[in-house]
């Protein structure tokens, strides 16, 4: 579904993504692990179109994405969360779904308030009940705690049901139970035969929810495989991980 071709970014003298290959089937849940300033956020960055690769291809669904605009890849299918949390503080959790479902049904040139209200008030209801990551929909969004924040992205992120999700840090500042949560979600949404893409620095849930786990190290690919196999690697482990992050 998503494959990348000898992709190489430079930001200068430095290569922050060095002649990486990967490919991310339809169903599998992909984590990309590695110590900050491994490359990893750049990589989301060239696959999401927030940055230009400086050699290499990008292709999704056999369609070469590589020179598409982020907007264009998310027609395609191609969404995602970030670290950064993405919504709008002051306006209701409902009312940031709802905008995000807006832009879905391709109404995002006028006010709100021009969109079919019943099919804005029927998708938005849809998507409230097929995830129901948030009980409180009537609150600002800033209000929520950390957790549910992260919670509202991820489900913004959704709204387009799109066919590969890329996820930033998915279980940061989360609880146990929250990690839990949102791997059931994953789980969920790989059963339905979406891709998902993730970083995060918690070894234990990475070791958890992925199929194949790929460890990046100074721009490079050093190593890839099941979990299983990541955590009995000698080489990742001597390189920079320790054998406490698989525990």
């Amino acid at each position: 579904m998503l494959e990348v071709r000898e992709l190489t970014k430079r930001f200068g003298g430095l290569v922050a993504v060095n002649n990486v290959n990967l490919n991310v089937n339809r169903g599998e849940v992909r984590a990309i692990i590695g110590p900050n300033g491994a490359g990893k956020t750049t990589l989301f960055n060239l696959i999401s179109g927030y940055l230009t690769p400086t050699k290499g291809k990008i292709y999704f669904q056999g369609k070469d994405i590589t020179d598409l605009p982020v907007f264009e890849r998310a027609k395609l299918g191609l969404a995602r969360a970030f670290q950064i949390i993405n919504i709008f503080p002051n306006l209701s959790v409902r009312k940031n779904i709802e905008i995000a479902v807006q832009a879905r049904l391709k109404k995002t040139t006028g006010p709100l308030e021009i969109v079919n209200r019943a099919s804005l008030k029927e998708v938005t209801d849809e998507i409230i009940k097929k995830y129901g990551l948030l009980q409180d929909l009537y609150i600002p969004a800033g209000k929520l705690n950390y957790a549910d924040q992260r919670k509202l992205e991820i489900l913004l992120s959704l709204v387009s049901d799109p066919l590969c999700i890329l996820l930033d840090e998915p279980a940061a500042g989360l609880d146990e139970n929250e990690t839990h949560e949102i791997m059931g979600l994953i789980k969920d949404l790989s059963k339905s035969g979406k891709a998902i893409l993730l970083i995060d620095h918690d070894m234990k849930f990475v070791m958890a929810i992925s199929d194949k786990v790929t460890v990046m190290n100074e721009g490079k690919i050093i190593a890839e495989g099941t979990p299983k196999e990541i955590a009995n690697s000698d080489e990742v482990i001597q390189i920079y991980l320790g054998e406490s992050k698989f525990e």
